[in-house]
């Protein structure tokens, strides 16, 4: 199977804690739900307060009307919460080897 994957690294903003990223991600989830090519994603902290959030689409074209579409819609969530400095964003097309 060929999915588009898309990565964004980031920090959260000065003061913001793990508990309000996690809630914020609630309006997130189903707005990806809503997205046409949403396969699933994952959301994740490293110790050292990186957050890794992995999304899974159907095809590139999916993941670029997606990112459109969050733009519009969900960067008010994101705002308050992200260091803007801090995001990086990569989106590779990836043959899936094995999912469990």
């Amino acid at each position: 199977m060929t999915d588009t994957i898309e990565l964004v690294r980031f920090r959260l903003q000065a003061g913001k804690t793990a508990a309000d990223w996690l809630k914020a991600n609630e309006k997130i989830n189903e707005w990806a739900a809503r997205q046409p090519g949403f396969r699933f994603r994952s959301v994740s902290e490293t110790d050292d307060g990186e957050w890794l959030d992995l999304v899974y689409w159907a095809s590139p074209e999916d993941a670029a009307a997606a990112g459109v579409s969050f733009e519009a819609e969900m960067m008010s969530v994101c705002a308050p919460l992200v260091a803007h400095e801090s995001v990086v964003c990569l989106r590779s097309k990836a043959h899936v080897m094995q999912q469990g």
